[in-house]
């Protein structure tokens, strides 16, 4: 879970001033538009702003040492459902038996299955219930979205990197496509 905890306290850290960057353009719109202030759009738009902000930050962070990062760091996984298949084969769950559903559904491949579904379920809310899109639009841009996280983990985070330095995984794709639909 510590993963998890420092990239949201790095967006709770530099959210307010990222915020006021790009929700106060928003605000000056919302008011020349409707001559007032719409204080429920505005806050939704800022939530959206701090989700986008967490979800890249859980994507690229934590950054590990330059001189760590070799040719054999991260590779390419074209396979999909292999996390899935890790996840039966390692976990030991057995339809039959109970006994082994809890920590089948506490291992770390099911974790990462899951949070990986639920990283673009926001994404999906905003788009569907905010900004009115239609279903096949939430599909396409939580794919696209997905895969600017996957091509920024590929380029090394925009060359910063020598080599890339997390997996680019087709799961991933898919469980992030998945959630935000």
């Amino acid at each position: 879970m510590e993963p998890y905890i420092k990239p949201i306290l790095s967006a709770c850290y530099t959210f307010p001033f990222l915020a006021g960057l790009f929700t106060l353009p928003y605000i000056l719109h919302q008011y020349r538009k409707y001559g007032a202030l719409l204080l429920l759009r505005i806050a939704i738009v800022y939530t959206f702003i701090f989700y986008m902000m967490t979800s890249y930050f859980m994507t690229i962070l934590p950054l590990p040492p330059v001189d760590s990062v070799t040719p054999a760091s991260a590779t390419v996984l074209l396979t999909p459902f292999d996390a899935v298949r890790k996840w039966i084969s390692s976990s030991g769950l057995e339809l039959k038996n109970p006994a082994t559903y809890l920590p089948a559904f506490t291992c770390n491949e099911f974790l990462q299955i899951a949070f990986n579904i639920l990283l673009l379920f926001p994404f999906g809310v905003y788009l569907r219930y905010y900004f009115r899109r239609k279903w096949y639009q939430v599909l396409l841009l939580s794919f696209l979205y997905s895969l600017f996280f996957e091509l920024t983990q590929l380029s090394g985070l925009y060359g910063i990197y020598p080599y890339p330095y997390r997996f680019f995984e087709v799961d991933d794709l898919i469980c992030n496509t998945l959630g935000g639909m």
